[in-house]
């Protein structure tokens, strides 16, 4: 018993280091998985990136996700926490329905060192879970190690390491552990962690890999219990039934508040760009070669850029070739085995592979038909790929299972043979998919590089198959070609696992800048940031606490409807956005009335836009001068409303920076700007000049390192200076690293007889032309104009409104509409409206004083019923079960 619990703490031991050793970067090496390469070209991080800088850090996409989790955890440490976040595109349900159930760790450690060791807790929690239930079906912990090891670091869990996609994944082995308990041995207390997995899955808030996860595992249950009443080991279905009954219970009772708080989300949101059934629900059977060659498409994480058709992470299939080469070994195996039981689990595994490849990669109707389950992604549904994750994982077990087990080697030896056949039948399949992307390669001038990169893959199989020879000639002890071939596994999984996170160093952690402190200064609690393209990120705001207008959330129609009233293809992959993440062309007026309503009061453009003001462009201008020859020397009037940028009119040949000197009264001011060879025309140098006197002069002088351009000047060698001028109520409050404004907005006004208009595209488009309106009739009110409010308090779920005097009508708070908020006028409750399309509206009158809006969860008090009526469930029932003598400890069966 001694050696046993030393093999195991041993074992468990190997399993932490391995996951620390993939995660050192980030856990030991000072770095952190907040990747900052895709803010590398977004003003005005850009300006603040080291000059070691590399782009090459791996695809992802994390900070989207845990910007959300940073900002809760330190309002939750502060005391400041509540049922409203305000901090994104006008406000949201804090938890936006959903509670990732990993993301604790934000609460105790720094926001820039959580991500990793959340995705490192995930891998962890896969292995446990995947080694518990291969224990469980009697397999040996090595076995159980290298599924664990195949299941954590899969193609999977990598890819979507930073998503809430893994923390469903991570949960699935503990899913069919659960139900292999139930089917073999049903006491009613196993409907404990059966419902408790599931709720757990629920709350880990990604509902299509869920719902494969679910219909993986019916399919496993039917199989399995097929199988055991076949062998006659089944058990009485319905007590088989009550139990998975009272598990589905458990798991609605426990999921109840995020079930009843994401189904209200997604009635309120716009998901109208998920809808649509998709017949063909396949990325194409030509990714699965992905499974044993990760780059063979190419990949920005361990290979060349990508040349296939698809998304990397979304496609990408990987498992691992020896993983998949000891599955085929173990599946055949297992099928092959006397132990009927062991061959009712292959098959269950085996359908859940197939189920994997069917919807993710071959497609047909059952594609479609999940579609209409899970919503289309993209037009394929290659997040069902999960199942192939897993059931490749469970079947490398079952091979290194056939190699340390003692078996007869005839029957090894028949085992790898029909191992081969299986893998020259599906090399036959895939035969057309080859040539294909040979062709492909060659054309992308890829070939040489592709092939370079697998040679791991290609150094791992063969590494396998020399095991397997060497197993079949009995020249090593079974035991130890068992820890070579986790040692294979191992090392081919973690070659391709550790490029992938997108982990930085400490130099390259995302964080704000001065542009973020002066952003924040000009924001009054509840104004937004709003800017061109990427300007700080939107994604990324939240950290920093900035609530930014295009933050990447759904949003309801009305909002999305306010946006496509400035353009169109603002949400549209034309337009460089997308439905849930727009993005503002440049050149977008910032003085349009929608920025007023979405309560936009601050503004940002790229440093090298022209600033937004009346451009008055360089004049006289007659031939080209080289300012890398000579000082080009000029001057020009300050308009009226001030300077913004001097203008000037260029002809690069080449890329190269230059260097403007503007003098005035109030000093000198060195601007440089990098230009490039189709940066021809017009170019604005930015300066804060907007309190210089109006009429006096301020001279510019150009010059340039090195002979890449050529400058305008007029007819007797002067430069041809143009300006732009601001006057309007902007107020330039920023240059260089990123451009700023601030802009005047008012964040409650009372609106007298606004139009009524309950459509959201129709209301849009009357806020874009300046009204103001509502979706429902109100009682008729006196006066004539808006005017703005006395003053306005935010706090996190309550804001209160002194009205000014005389202010009947429509009370508009540009906070966003969602069902829970209530107010009150005076003390009085009073129904709220949707206004101006998307946003809060509140009926006064001309003699109210005092109109407080608060933030109540609908269900609130149904979720506390629901939790405490699944907490007294559960603990009756494991109380039960104690009380039986069936709840104790069982050590596992098998070596």
């Amino acid at each position: 018993m001694a050696s046993v619990t030393t093999s195991r703490r041993l074992l468990s031991l190997v399993v932490l280091g391995v996951v620390l050793f993939a995660f050192w970067p980030s856990l030991l090496g000072g770095g952190s998985l907040v990747s900052a390469d895709i803010v590398a070209t977004a003003a005005p991080f850009d300006s603040y990136q080291p000059a070691d800088f590399s782009l090459e850090n791996g695809p992802g996409d994390p900070i989207n996700i845990h910007s959300h989790w940073a900002s809760l955890s330190e309002r939750a440490r502060t005391g400041d926490a509540g049922w409203w976040n305000p901090e994104l595109a006008a406000g949201q349900p804090s938890l936006k329905g959903g509670l990732p159930v990993f993301s604790a760790p934000y609460l105790v450690v720094p926001d820039w060192y959580a991500p990793g060791l959340v995705a490192a807790i995930r891998v962890l929690v896969a292995i446990a879970l995947t080694i518990g239930f291969l224990r469980s079906i009697a397999l040996h912990r090595l076995s159980a190690v290298v599924g664990g090891v195949a299941f954590g670091f899969s193609g999977f869990m990598v890819g979507w390491m930073n998503w809430p996609h893994s923390s469903v994944a991570a949960l699935a082995p503990g899913l069919l552990w659960a139900i292999e308990r139930v089917i073999r041995d049903p006491r009613p207390w196993r409907a404990v962690p059966l419902g408790m997995v599931v709720a757990l899955m629920i709350w880990a808030n990604f509902p299509s890999v869920t719902i494969y996860v679910l219909l993986g595992a019916v399919a496993y249950a039917l199989v399995r219990l097929v199988g055991e009443r076949q062998d006659g080991n089944g058990k009485p279905l319905a007590l088989i039934a009550a139990v998975g009954a009272g598990a589905g219970l458990l798991a609605l009772l426990f999921a109840a508040p995020h079930l009843l708080g994401f189904a209200e989300y997604l009635d309120w949101a716009d998901t109208s760009h998920r809808a649509g059934r998709v017949d063909d629900s396949s990325a194409g059977i030509a990714y699965l070669m992905t499974a044993v060659a990760p780059a063979v498409w190419g990949s920005d994480a361990v290979g060349s850029p990508w040349f296939g058709e698809g998304n990397w992470v979304e496609f990408n299939a990987h498992v691992g070739a020896s993983v998949a080469l000891l599955a085929s070994v173990g599946f055949v195996g297992a099928m092959r085995s006397s132990d009927s039981r062991r061959r009712s689990v292959a098959l269950a595994l085996l359908v859940l592979v197939g189920l994997g490849v069917l919807v993710a990669y071959v497609g047909g109707p059952l594609g479609g038909l999940l579609s209409d389950l899970t919503g289309s992604q993209g037009g394929v549904m290659t997040r069902a790929k999960v199942l192939f994750s897993l059931g490749m994982a469970f079947g490398a077990a079952l091979g290194v299972e056939q190699l340390v087990s003692r078996r007869s080697l005839a029957h090894l030896r028949r085992t790898v043979l029909w191992a081969g056949a299986a893998w020259a039948i599906g090399l036959l399949a895939l035969l057309p998919s080859l040539l294909d992307w040979f062709d492909a390669a060659r054309a992308a001038g890829a070939f040489r590089e592709t092939l370079a990169v697998s040679a791991l893959p290609a150094i791992a199989a063969a590494s396998t198959v020399v095991l397997i020879l060497v197993r079949l000639r009995d020249r090593v002890a079974p035991a130890m070609l068992g820890l070579l071939a986790a040692g294979v596994v191992t090392v081919e999984l973690l070659a391709f696992a550790m490029p992938v996170p997108t982990t930085v160093s400490s130099a390259e952690r995302l964080s704000a800048t001065p542009a973020h402190a002066e952003a924040a200064l000009l924001l009054e609690p509840g104004e937004r940031l709003a800017g061109e393209g990427r300007t700080f990120f939107p994604s990324t705001t939240q950290l920093f606490d900035l609530d930014d207008a295009r933050g990447q959330i759904l949003k309801s129609p009305g909002y999305q409807a306010l946006l496509r009233a400035v353009d169109s293809d603002m949400l549209t992959r034309v337009g460089g956005g997308t439905p849930t993440y727009p993005n503002i062309g440049l050149g977008t007026d910032p003085r349009l009335p929608v920025w007023d309503a979405l309560g936009i009061g601050a503004w940002a453009q790229f440093p090298d836009s022209m600033p937004i003001g009346t451009l008055l462009a360089p004049t006289n201008g007659a031939v080209g001068a080289n300012p890398s020859v000579q000082l080009l020397r000029g001057s020009v009037e300050v308009p009226e409303g001030g300077l913004r940028a001097v203008v000037l009119e260029v002809a690069p040949f080449g890329a190269g920076f230059l260097e403007v000197t503007i003098t005035s009264d109030d000093g000198t001011l060195t601007v440089s700007r990098w230009l490039e060879p189709d940066d021809i025309g017009l170019a604005s140098f930015a300066l804060l000049g907007e309190h210089l006197t109006v009429g006096s002069a301020v001279d510019v002088e150009v010059s340039a390192p090195i002979d890449t351009l050529l400058v305008v000047i007029d007819d007797v060698g002067g430069l041809a200076v143009g300006t732009v001028a601001g006057d309007d109520d902007l107020q330039l409050a920023r240059i260089g690293d990123v451009i700023l404004f601030d802009r005047p907005v008012s964040l409650a006004r009372v609106v007298s007889a606004p139009v009524v208009e309950p459509d959201p595209i129709a209301a849009a488009a009357i806020v874009a032309a300046g009204g103001s309106v509502v979706d429902r009739s109100l009682p008729a009110v006196e006066g004539l104009a808006s005017r703005p409010v006395d003053a306005v308090r935010y706090d996190t779920d309550r804001i209160e409104i002194d009205l000014a005097e005389d202010s009947a009508g429509v009370l508009v708070v540009s906070t966003a509409y969602y069902p829970g908020w209530e107010a009150t006028v005076d003390g009085r409750p009073v129904d709220i409206v949707v206004a101006d399309s998307a946003f809060i509206g509140v009926p006064v009158g001309s003699g109210d004083e005092l109109v407080v809006l608060e933030f109540h969860p609908r269900h609130l008090r149904t979720s506390v019923v629901s939790l405490l009526l699944g907490g007294f469930l559960a603990v009756g029932l494991l109380l039960e079960g104690r009380r039986r003598g069936q709840l104790r400890f069982r050590p596992a069966a098998a070596g």
